[in-house]
């Protein structure tokens, strides 16, 4: 036999379902300067593979070292913001999508550097594909539509990968990491200084 819930509980819940997500979002908030950072860095491993001679391994190791250094900086800088934070159900359901599609595009890519299969084209549409995917599901699960929005422009990326030349390729590239990235980044990190300070003069 189901729960029967009274209007008081129902909207109890409801009001809980929104303070979690809002919770959510304010974490996500906080872990802006991750997408600057990572925005930095597509933007030195794509400057490096382009500039770099092949007899100093440009192209082999522009991405994988780039990640790796980007992977070390982002946890340790996480390891000290999370060493006394409670982690709620959401924000490690978050985490873990981020985790996931962290772990498995440094792997794809740096498997395609080893390969040496590392087509601009092919490069673009494995990466927007799962940069979307994790944009997507996290704005789905924070009800962020601003987050959400960075998925599509991944994904009109990929498909400009698959239809479009060298040149569009590259143009497009380079603008979905500015706005999903280095844009969004910033105003999380807005958002959250604001969010920071009203919580401060609150309690000042």
């Amino acid at each position: 036999m189901s729960e029967s819930l009274n209007p008081s509980e129902l909207t109890d819940r409801l009001e809980l379902i929104q303070t979690m997500i809002a919770a959510g979002r304010r974490k996500t908030e906080s872990w802006g300067w991750t997408f600057l950072l990572w925005g930095v860095a597509y933007y030195v491993a794509i400057g490096w593979s382009a500039l770099a001679p092949a007899a100093l391994y440009g192209p082999t190791l522009a991405w994988p070292v780039t990640m790796i250094v980007a992977g070390i900086l982002t946890g340790m800088v996480a390891r000290r913001m999370t060493k006394d934070r409670a982690e709620t159900t959401l924000g490690r359901a978050i985490g873990s999508i981020w985790r996931g599609i962290g772990i498995c595009l440094f792997v794809v890519l740096f498997t395609m550097s080893l390969s040496h299969r590392f087509e601009e084209h092919a490069l673009v549409v494995v990466a927007c594909s799962l940069l979307s995917a994790a944009n997507a599901s996290s704005g789905i699960l924070l009800r962020w539509r601003a987050q959400f929005a960075c998925a599509v422009v991944w994904w009109a990326t990929a498909i400009v990968a698959c239809f479009g030349n060298d040149t569009q390729v590259s143009i497009a590239f380079l603008i979905a990491i500015f706005l999903c990235q280095i844009a969004f980044g910033i105003y999380a990190m807005l958002r959250d200084s604001k969010a920071r300070q009203q919580l401060e003069a609150r309690h000042g």
